[in-house]
């Protein structure tokens, strides 16, 4: 895991793919799981989570992968004066887990599945953190916030998986390669060191 202090004191956090899985499984319920795994396998922004509603999920045209339109996203081009509408892809599990804690909590396809205000996100994932770092005695856990876990799913996109950047921006609702930028050119320590360790030095 990578840290950078802003110069406000605030700290980015750089999680490879396999220290972020520590968060949705240290989420002590489900609507907890699902709100992280939204910004961190979906590239939510905090906000956008509150809006999400089962109705949203929808199947794609290869009848086994899910969907999920975006409402009212962030608008950083100012176009549009009520948000801008994209598509993100939402993993099998995770689709899974939200039927499956949709059916037990009765939640009708036009109700919000986290019906929680911004601050109550927030601190879900500061207790999934705090839980992960006792967990893993890394206390870096403890400086992770919500858009951490956006910029985790962006950088895993494009540095790990090497997925094209204007797919990421579509998805995660970027309107410009250079807002994107920041993510790809921030690799993880693994990526280096399998680089790297290919270059006759």
């Amino acid at each position: 895991m990578r840290t950078e202090r802003n110069k406000d004191g605030s700290f980015n956090v750089w999680m490879s793919r396999d220290e972020y899985q520590h968060l949705p499984r240290a989420a002590s319920s489900w609507d907890r799981e699902i709100a992280i795994r939204l910004m961190g396998d979906c590239g939510l922004r905090v906000a956008e989570v509150l809006d999400v509603c089962p109705a949203h999920v929808s199947r794609m045209s290869d009848g086994t992968h899910h969907s999920l339109e975006v409402v009212g996203g962030k608008d950083t081009s100012g176009e549009y004066q009520e948000g801008k509408h994209r598509e993100t892809w939402v993993p099998v599990e995770l689709e899974r887990t939200i039927n499956r804690y949709m059916q037990h909590e009765g939640i009708t396809h036009d109700e919000p599945i986290i019906d929680r205000s911004k601050r109550t996100l927030q601190y879900w994932v500061e207790q999934a953190a705090e839980q992960a770092a006792e967990d893993t005695g890394d206390d870096d856990y403890l400086r992770v916030s919500t858009h951490d876990l956006r910029r985790c799913w962006a950088n895993h996109l494009l540095v790990e998986e090497g997925i094209s950047p204007r797919i990421v921006m579509a998805l995660g609702g970027w309107s410009s390669y250079d807002a994107i930028e920041p993510y790809l050119a921030a690799p993880t320590e693994e990526n280096i060191i399998n680089s790297m360790t290919k270059v006759a030095l």
